[in-house]
């Protein structure tokens, strides 16, 4: 267990009763109070009414006594107690990218997920032994893959899914063992049957999926007829009505597939086009000419964000009206192959291809800024939970499928005599556990017993305060 403490005096509470009138008692603990602590000098002063203005001159950032603002004149002389919040991490949960149990000898192509990160499904182009690929699965964000009975002696190319995991879709770009263009499978129970679909075979080199499941849609690479194919009844059926002879590097939906945003490779237009009407029309945007190497949406299609592979000018781009207007992101220029977002097209992870710096990079504000994270490889495809707190990545050649969970932060507030804690409800905090400790030992940890609420999307509970004693919060996986 790695433990490291995230801010201490987060909430230094002062008890018991007493009148402040002069002097500076000696505060038992000094650090830095994040932004918005009240110092127990101010709360004092606006209780009081009293001058306190030499006290202030020692900076309130260092001040980390948080008083009951609610209990006039009840300012501490007496009993302290303190607690702190803590960041804690272990193999199977931390904010790092992790190495999932796939098999890393595979050419892994194409990754995606359910909304909530939990289920997700791999596709590869082949074993890295010179035989066929396969599709597998995870219930469970990686900890564990099974392989589906998709058919084995194929060449997987993309992969998408339905909100819920269990309407899968997966293409091949060309059949493994005479070339020939390929066909699109699709699954209804989650990869346990497969059927071929009645698309025609093509070089296919991306496939999308709504929410429900029922409209899908696949783009052509630009080696068979160019095309984008649309199907609102899972597959079933199939009709094309984009522009012709593109070559097609990847196609993204809404949720429910009303809104499509398709980008070319640079061979054929290097054009980014859209539909607002499921893919019955199509219009080029005034995104720049550029070889676009990926494109991906927000949940209603209002959000867009595609980036080129280099050979342009390396940026990422941004839409925020469907695909009209779109302006560079604050990005680094690289060869990116692969971007996600999340449903609020807020959170955004993009990869290199391993021809650039070989990162993930990784923004929370709408592409203002970027972070690089994970290990340096060939990256080729990435995918992202609906709140952005569960990412995947995966890697070709023979690399491996990672996944990096973004804990929440705990935030501890004081009511009274009682704890306020709370934490965003993420899809990375499912089945977290929120413990205490009374000093940091390892086998003191233990559950709190007060089970938190959902409230304006955090998950809330209220703990007595200890006396004069220092108590320790973390989540931790169970």
């Amino acid at each position: 267990m790695n433990t490291a403490i995230e801010h201490v005096g987060r909430c230094l509470i002062a008890s018991g009763r007493g009148r402040f009138v002069s002097g500076i008692p000696s505060p038992p603990v000094s650090r830095q109070c994040r932004a918005g602590m009240q110092s127990w000098f101010t709360c004092c002063a606006r209780l009081t009414g009293e001058n306190l203005s030499p006290v202030c001159t020692i900076p309130v950032t260092i001040i980390c006594h948080i008083v009951n603002c609610n209990s006039a004149i009840r300012v501490a002389l007496g009993l302290i107690a303190t607690c702190f919040v803590v960041s804690a991490s272990n193999s199977g949960f931390a904010q790092n990218w992790i190495l999932t149990q796939a098999n890393t000898n595979y050419d892994w192509l194409g990754v995606a997920c359910s909304v909530n990160g939990g289920r997700l499904i791999a596709v590869a182009t082949d074993d890295g032994l010179g035989n066929p690929g396969a599709i597998d699965t995870s219930t469970n964000v990686g900890s564990t893959w099974s392989p589906t009975l998709a058919p084995t002696n194929q060449g997987w190319q993309s992969v998408a899914c339905s909100a819920n995991g269990s309407n899968l879709v997966a293409a091949i770009n060309n059949q493994y063992l005479n070339g020939d263009p390929g066909p699109i499978y699709v699954s209804a129970n989650s990869g346990k049957s497969w059927r071929m679909t009645t698309a025609s075979p093509d070089y296919w080199v991306c496939v999308a999926c709504s929410a429900s499941g029922s409209k899908l849609a696949a783009v052509d690479s630009g080696m068979g007829d160019g095309l984008i194919y649309i199907s609102t009844d899972s597959g079933n059926n199939w009709t094309s009505n984009g522009p012709s002879g593109e070559a097609w590097a990847s196609i993204a939906i809404s949720t429910n597939g009303s809104k499509l945003a398709a980008a070319d490779s640079g061979f054929g237009d290097g054009l980014i086009y859209i539909s607002t009407n499921s893919g019955s029309t199509w219009s080029p945007t005034t995104a720049p000419a550029y070889p676009w190497s990926c494109i991906a949406s927000s949940a209603d299609g209002a959000r867009l964000v595609a980036a080129n592979s280099g050979f342009g000018d390396g940026l990422i781009y941004i839409s925020t009206d469907s695909g009209n207007t779109w302006i560079p992101a604050h990005s680094p220029t690289n060869q990116w192959s692969c971007i996600a977002s999340s449903a609020d097209g807020t959170k955004l992870v993009a990869a290199d291809s391993g021809s650039g710096d070989g990162l993930i990079y990784i923004s929370t504000n709408a592409g203002t800024s970027w972070t690089p994270s994970g290990p340096v490889g060939f990256w080729n495809s990435v995918a992202s939970s609906a709140d952005g707190s569960i990412l995947t990545a995966a890697s070709y050649p023979s690399g491996g499928v990672y996944v990096l969970q973004l804990t929440p932060s705990l935030n501890l507030s004081c009511l009274g005599t009682n704890a306020l804690i709370s934490w965003q409800n993420l899809s990375s905090a499912a089945g977290l556990v929120l413990q205490q400790n009374p000093n940091l030992a390892p086998t003191n940890w233990v559950d709190v017993t007060t089970l938190p609420g959902l409230t304006n999307g955090l998950y809330q509970t209220v703990v007595p305060l200890a006396v004069n004693t220092n108590r320790f919060y973390r989540l931790e996986a169970p």
